[in-house]
């Protein structure tokens, strides 16, 4: 590859991973609500599903997915799938908070609306949290939050294959791929991690964390509107 193929790739790159989007969203989420080092963390699991698709990209595998009608069809649905049911867990979340506040108990600490929810809604609302929420968020389930939202969204199919079919030479050498994805990778971490780093300043934080309910349910509205928009793609589109 050539100063210029690079340079073309990683423009496309960061041209695709500072659209907003169900990453980016996550991040901030996470950043509002829990900390720092959770949002970071959020960030890095981010990069390892990128991780995953620019390897799959690389090897050729991700041609092969979107080659196979059922595969690919299959993939898009379990994504779409997956973001409603965060969408779903954050909006619920968010209500059952707001319920409370009205209630005028006043009882949850900022950035805790799951454990609002388990209060007011009983075994209806007492998985508000989960592996999926931000009530005790570990840095396992911060990790993996990044990493299966990032591969849930089945769109990247369709991206990584138009970024690499774009620039990179089909007849790519071993080293030049791993210099191609060394550069995606330390530029796509570094905006992750800024994002959370952003999300995460205190004074920003605490105002947000303020208005734990609403941050909550619009980021669950956004997430089943990203959800709804991916699975009319696929029944409309194909």
């Amino acid at each position: 590859m050539t100063a210029a193929q690079y340079a073309a790739l990683l423009g496309l790159w960061i041209a695709g991973i500072i659209s907003p989007g169900p990453d980016v969203l996550l991040i901030l989420r996470n950043a509002f609500l829990t900390t720092r080092g959770k949002a970071m963390l959020t960030a890095v699991g981010v990069m390892i599903g990128n991780l995953m698709w620019i390897t799959l990209s690389l090897t050729g595998v991700t041609l092969v997915i979107n080659s196979n009608h059922v595969l690919k069809l299959v993939i898009q649905i379990a994504g779409a799938l997956f973001l409603a049911r965060m969408g779903y867990g954050s909006l619920r979340a968010g209500l059952a908070t707001r319920a409370l506040h009205r209630a005028g108990t006043g009882s949850t600490p900022p950035g805790d609306p799951a454990a609002a929810a388990g209060t007011i809604g009983g075994p209806a609302f007492s998985k508000a949290g989960g592996l999926l929420g931000t009530r005790n968020l570990t840095a396992g389930k911060a990790l993996l939050q990044g990493t299966i939202t990032n591969l849930a969204n089945a769109k990247a199919i369709v991206f990584f294959i138009a970024l690499f079919a774009t620039v990179v030479p089909a007849d790519i050498l071993w080293w030049e791929g791993l210099i191609a994805l060394a550069l995606l990778m330390a530029v796509g971490l570094a905006w992750f991690l800024a994002v959370a780093w952003f999300g995460s300043v205190p004074a920003l934080a605490r105002r947000f964390q303020a208005r734990s309910a609403e941050v909550e349910i619009v980021a669950g509205v956004v997430f089943l509107l990203v959800a709804v928009l991916l699975l009319v793609e696929v029944l409309v589109v194909g």
